[in-house]
């Protein structure tokens, strides 16, 4: 007999939503950081790229996960 139960199919949306949103994370966090880095290898100018990258990073970072929480509730 199929599993009808709507509690558990919205635990597995929300377990889905948020292993996205940590995905999400670590692009948003690494992309920038990893690309400072080769910046700072290109210019011989470690860490100062790196730095920038890995604050960007971190603010787009935030941004995203207020966003994505604030958009929770909604559905």
């Amino acid at each position: 007999m199929p599993n009808t139960d709507p509690q558990q199919d919205n635990a597995r949306g929300n377990y889905a939503r948020f292993v996205g949103l940590g995905f999400t994370l670590i692009l948003i966090f690494g992309l920038p950081t990893v690309v400072g880095f080769f910046l700072d290898r290109l210019a011989g100018t470690l860490p100062l790229f790196l730095l920038i990258g890995l604050a960007a990073g971190f603010v787009g970072g935030m941004f995203y996960v207020y966003r994505a929480l604030r958009n929770v509730g909604r559905g």
